[in-house]
């Protein structure tokens, strides 16, 4: 149970709730295709302004970052 709240609290799988959510709240109901194709397209869109406005330092320390947000979470729900 621990493990699955584990993945469902990651960035990615956050986003790809979020898009099914925004989706169900203006009532246009989104399937897993659709609801994949949107969440990579949210990861071009990210990846493409980073390039556009010349800011690597984000997705840098994001990059960084992500595995040591993954420890604590580790940490936090096995004692």
């Amino acid at each position: 149970l621990l493990a699955a709240l584990l993945v469902l609290a990651t960035p990615a799988a956050t986003l790809l709730l979020g898009i099914f959510l925004q989706r169900e709240l203006v009532e246009a109901p989104a399937a897993a295709g659709e609801g994949w194709q949107l969440f990579l397209a949210a990861l071009a869109q990210g990846l493409l302004q980073h390039h556009l406005y010349g800011s690597f330092l984000c997705p840098l320390l994001a990059l960084a970052t992500y595995p040591c947000w993954l420890l604590l979470w580790n940490v936090l729900c096995w004692n």
